[in-house]
């Protein structure tokens, strides 16, 4: 049997990480990840995507060649902290090449900027190298002719992932990497620029087909859409129904989107609007929650009766709260 070329460690192993993982296993990488403190199920889920699972992070960092860190945007900080603290404990003394740390997590420059400082400060580059990047597209999928589909991975930063002694010309390769520059903050920034207008629109059609829903001329709309702009019936249906279960991971990332065109883009206060789109994807994710799942929301009126359901409950709450405030 053919030696792996590189051991990799990803975390988290959510969709995209566990369809990463699998793209990975399946060229040859040894795959490891930490679920010790994850559910049955997500354990299961590693083991049957044949995944090497390590009991704490410690043993994940001495092991690993590779470390992709794929979490939702608020828990990047945490989770770079979280390998930071593993290498304090860990010894690298036998170790003869850094470890890679790969931040695919869509977050502004600044944030990402903050995460290279802090390893700066806990470890030199002869023990961690870091890499700026960001995820543009869908997870991983094998196709039948033992292709994958992949999404595109730009990276930049001091370090080219091609560079890294261990296969990382191959590794790059098989990740659909694209080196951007030597700039920390530049493929997390165009990450940003890139989803603000993929979820930017997203949250639009949230807003319009809900207003629509309200008035009750919403197959108006879609009638007068697939005649007039039938390209944007097609993506509409496929948007608002693909939204819900992710709506969660998409509230601090409109917020980082909004601190990179409020730093990068100089529109200061004016990029504030992400955070009314935030608001948007929290209304959403509050609605899947407390409905313990997606259920029913697999069609544009079964989304949008979610997403106005709790809308009127919100603001019902709200109302009362000020009134409260009024009282006191």
């Amino acid at each position: 049997m053919t030696s792996p070329l590189a051991t990799v460690g990803v975390l988290s192993i959510g969709q995209m990480g566990l369809g990463i993982a699998k793209l990975l296993v399946a060229h040859n990488y040894r795959v490891l990840t930490n679920v010790s403190n994850r559910s049955p199920a997500t354990q299961k889920r590693a083991q049957d995507a044949q995944l090497g699972l390590v009991s704490n992070d410690v043993e994940l960092v001495a092991e690993s060649d590779y470390i992709l860190s794929i979490v939702p945007p608020r828990d990047a900080v945490a989770t770079a902290n979280r390998v930071i603290d593993a290498l304090k404990g860990s010894s690298t003394a036998s170790k003869t090449t850094p470890l890679y740390y790969l931040d695919l997590n869509a977050v502004a420059p600044s944030t990402a900027k903050s995460i290279a400082e802090a390893f700066a400060q806990n470890s030199s580059d002869k023990e961690l190298r870091f890499v700026d990047g960001g995820i543009i597209g869908g997870s991983p999928a094998p196709k039948a002719d033992e292709a994958w589909t992949k999404p595109g991975i730009p990276l930049s930063g001091p370090y080219p992932l091609s560079e890294a002694p261990h296969s990382g010309a191959d590794l790059a390769e098989v990740l659909n990497t694209r080196f951007v520059d030597e700039k920390i903050g530049s493929a997390s920034g165009l990450k940003c620029c890139f989803a603000a207008l993929s979820k930017g629109m997203t949250a639009l059609l949230l807003q319009s087909f809900s207003t629509a829903s309200s008035l009750g001329v919403m197959p108006h709309l879609q009638s007068y859409l697939e005649e007039f702009n039938p390209s944007a019936a097609a993506r509409a249906e496929k948007s608002i129904t693909g939204c819900p279960s992710k709506a969660y991971r998409w509230v601090e990332e409109m917020n980082q989107i909004g601190e990179c065109f409020a730093e990068e883009g100089g529109w200061a206060e004016r990029a504030k609007v992400f955070r009314q789109i935030a608001d948007v994807y929290d209304g959403l994710a509050i609605v899947v929650d407390k409905r313990g799942g997606t259920e029913g929301m697999d069609t544009a009126q079964g989304a949008i009766g979610a997403l106005r359901e709790g809308l009127q409950k919100r603001d019902r709450r709200m109302s009362v709260e000020e009134l409260e405030q009024d009282d006191r």
